[in-house]
């Protein structure tokens, strides 16, 4: 069984300004949320509109790559939706959000993870597993840096990689759980970006079984049809030979029959 480490991996990361910005809008969104000093709001608020501006910008240049393309347009409508969010959420407001500013924050964060998850995942293929799992693991130790700086019940990054994976798995041992609003909208997109990316290793672990198997039918395949191939050769030279016999048969027949002729 192979494990090719790298397949056109990088091909995934097509818009790598798109990926910076969308990173971006994560500790921007937990700097307004956690953040209990004025610096900390203002830090969000900045990341907010640099996200925003590498966003516009890398969209900006898809535009004109695929104005003539309308599907394809189509497709940056998402990416727009969340230039205007970010934007919107850097404009300076009050510190307690009400239900519909709740509401719509919390709908930019779907559409980021959304579009994170098309980004970074639309093109995993069996041959990527070893990619994939260091992206898991990639994952799970950011988790565990997240749990770690929102959750005052994890007192150490051990601690805080243990709730995140017991968050991505959906164990739920009670050890330690998020108790702050900060802490559990996070544990709640742990569990969708974990259940995505986890489901595929799970799913690259079993094609990779399944293209093993595959691989051996096609290499019993061709080995049978090379065997019938020079099965089929032989049989053909087999042929030759007798028609050459047959000919040589029919010509000694004929100069026979002529030499009665001339007697």
């Amino acid at each position: 069984m192979k494990f090719p480490v790298t397949q056109r991996f990088w091909t995934w990361f097509t818009r790598p300004l798109l990926l910076v910005g969308l990173l971006l809008t994560i500790p921007a969104f937990y700097l307004l949320l956690g953040g209990m000093v004025p610096a900390a709001h203002t830090a969000g608020q900045v990341l907010y509109g640099v996200a925003a501006l590498i966003m516009a910008v890398d969209t900006a240049m898809q535009w004109q790559k695929h104005k003539h393309m309308k599907r394809r347009r189509g497709k940056l409508l998402l990416d727009v939706l969340i230039i205007v969010g970010s934007l919107l959420s850097a404009v300076p407001e009050d510190e307690n959000w009400g239900t519909l500013e709740w509401l719509l924050r919390l709908a930019l964060c779907a559409a980021i993870l959304l579009r994170l998850a098309t980004l970074v995942l639309q093109n995993m293929k069996p041959s990527h597993l070893v990619q994939m799992i260091g992206l898991a693991i990639l994952m799970l130790s950011t988790a565990g840096a997240g749990f770690y700086w929102l959750e005052p019940n994890v007192h150490s990054y051990a601690n805080g990689v243990w709730l995140a994976f017991t968050t991505i798995a959906t164990v739920g041992y009670g050890d330690i759980v998020p108790s702050t609003p900060a802490s559990k909208i996070f544990a709640v997109f742990i569990v969708l970006l974990g259940y995505a990316m986890f489901s595929i290793v799970t799913a690259n672990i079993a094609a990779l079984f399944v293209e093993e198997e595959e691989a051996n039918l096609e290499r019993q395949l061709h080995a049978d049809i090379r065997a019938l191939s020079r099965e089929v050769a032989a049989l053909r030279e087999e042929l030759r030979g007798r028609d050459h016999l047959f000919m040589q048969y029919e010509r000694a027949k004929k100069e026979g029959h002529d030499q009665q002729i001339s007697l």
